[in-house]
């Protein structure tokens, strides 16, 4: 059965980050069902808020749940930053925090953190679960595993009600190709094209894919409960790169030639995560295996 947002008199959903690709898929799934979706950007116009409003005593204080996407800097970028990388997505956070615990009706707060960056590489070779403890190994895990310390802070010293989704690598939708993220829609352009494509590292890495699909109905059954506390949302399987590539090879009929540089010290080399906590608290489970996502969003994106 299809999780679906409430009925249109239910309390509004506000997205920060809503310029952002998976903001989009999530906003449409939302108001596909009727829900009030509330829209945040830090450049407003349009359908857009801008962030000021949201942050400032003098705007609609937040009600219903907000959708925290909010975030600067990608992985590969926040390496090339300074050390104090997260410094203000993590001041924008604590400001939004603020607001939410001063409101005269709380909103539900969900952080999306990163599954892929803040536990590290997996312990022993197994899925991590959300008990694991978390060692990042990268400027961007380390800031995002702050942001969670922070919204749980707030949980306990202000009782704001909170989730802490830990997602895996979402994909089956298209992504800016000047973006250094996204290994699924860049791939499937250079199939296309005829370009090379780069690759860091041998392609052993292994990494957990979830379709979009899956996640949305995740995220709906999850904002339907209010379900608090820290949960894994992923596929429950990795696949190495090599393994996706040929994926990308048999759904496109075209053959990848890929160029590979040395790989990152602080990119994830195993990263698998448990999602049994969210299926045993929400039922859900994905029914998109990776090679039918490779084959629809191939389909959606079309050559060009």
């Amino acid at each position: 059965m299809n999780s679906m947002p409430a009925a249109p008199h239910s309390p509004p959903i506000i997205l920060t980050g809503a310029r952002g690709c998976l903001a989009g898929v999530i906003a449409r799934h939302f108001t596909t069902g009727g829900a009030s979706v509330i829209r945040y950007s830090r450049t407003g116009g349009g359908e857009f808020r801008p962030l000021a409003e949201l942050v400032s005593p003098a705007g609609p204080p937040p009600a219903g749940t907000l959708l925290h996407l909010a975030w600067s800097t990608l992985p590969f970028n926040a390496e090339q930053q300074p050390a104090d990388t997260g410094a203000q997505d993590l001041e924008l956070l604590e400001r939004i925090l603020r607001r939410c615990a001063a409101a005269p009706v709380r909103p539900h707060f969900i952080f999306f953190s990163s599954g892929g960056t803040v536990y590290g590489n997996a312990h022993g070779g197994r899925p991590s679960t959300e008990e694991d403890p978390c060692h990042p190994i990268s400027r961007h895990g380390r800031a995002t595993l702050a942001a969670e310390q922070l919204v749980q802070r707030f949980g306990r010293e202000h009782g704001l009600s909170w989730t802490i989704l830990r997602i895996s690598n979402p994909y089956g939708f298209d992504l800016p190709l000047s973006r250094p993220q996204g290994i699924i829609p860049v791939a499937l352009h250079c199939a296309w094209e005829g370009r090379p494509l780069t690759l860091w590292g041998d392609g052993t890495a292994r990494k957990d894919f979830l379709h979009c699909t899956d996640f949305n109905q995740a995220l709906g059954k999850i904002v339907e409960r209010r379900l608090p506390g820290i949960f894994n949302v992923s596929s429950g399987h990795s696949h190495t790169i090599r393994e996706l590539i040929a994926l990308i090879e048999q759904a496109t009929g075209c053959r990848l030639v890929t160029r590979h540089e040395p790989a990152h010290t602080w990119d994830v080399h195993d990263s698998l995560l448990d999602n049994s906590k969210l299926c045993a608290a929400t039922g859900w489970r994905p029914v998109v295996p990776l090679a039918e996502g490779i084959r629809r969003v191939t389909a959606e994106l079309g050559r060009p």
